[in-house]
């Protein structure tokens, strides 16, 4: 077996960034995946980093009058924020850009490709995720496409778990969000990792943390 890539987020991590709020949360120790979620809990748990302002993209008031059309990421090992717009759709399929053209493709809110980041993530198969979490819970296969160090597509099944952690509500922006939070551990023979999302009543991925690939680490993501 391979070395195991940590990418597993203690669920001290996830309350703590729950508390927090995904937007006031800074990037953690640079390094290695490893390194940083070692740290995690006490980084999180014990103090609130300062984050940068997001690049002015848009405005808070613009992003208000055009809902649907905006997402702020927090692309943690870069440690940056940027705000993304739509670039195109391709069915269930959104690709969201930013000022420094990293580009982030999600399908119903779950992340299957990106771009311009250290290792993108290639392409990735998550239907079944997005399933199991419409049933409120259940099990999934996920195929994600990585480049690896000779620029080749190095291609990793996992086996997921996807549960309900029941209710977990938010505020942003001075409003209250009633989401139920779902975690997704994933797990093949060189990777693990945990994504988090909150979904609110009408079923859309509104808050989420979700890993990209080894070098790229996690994003955390806002929809507006």
């Amino acid at each position: 077996m391979g070395a195991v890539l940590a990418m597993n987020v203690i669920r001290q991590s996830a309350l703590a960034l729950a508390a927090l709020g995904l937007m006031s949360c800074g990037p953690l120790a640079q390094g290695g995946i490893g390194t940083q979620l070692v740290t995690a809990a006490s980084t999180l748990a014990g103090r609130t980093p300062v984050a940068p302002p997001p690049p002015q993209v848009a405005t808070d008031e613009q992003i208000a009058a055009n809902p649907g059309q905006f997402v702020r990421v927090n692309f943690r090992d870069l440690g940056r924020w940027d705000t993304l717009v739509v670039a195109g759709t391709n069915g269930a399929r959104v690709t969201w850009i930013g000022s420094a053209n990293l580009s982030v493709t999600m399908e119903n809110g779950i992340v299957v490709a990106t771009r311009g980041l250290p290792r993108d993530l290639m392409g990735a198969d998550t239907v079944q995720t997005w399933a199991a979490i419409r049933a409120g819970g259940g099990t999934a296969e996920r195929r994600h496409d990585f480049l690896d160090n000779l620029d080749q597509i190095s291609p990793r099944v996992l086996q997921c778990s996807i549960a309900s952690m029941g209710p977990d509500p938010f505020e942003r922006r001075e409003q209250t969000y009633n989401t139920t939070r779902f975690e997704e551990k994933c797990v093949s023979e060189q990777l693990q990792f945990t994504n988090i999302y909150w979904v609110n009543r009408q079923g859309q991925i509104i808050r989420s943390l979700q890993a990209v690939s080894p070098d790229a680490g996690y994003l955390q993501i806002d929809v507006f």
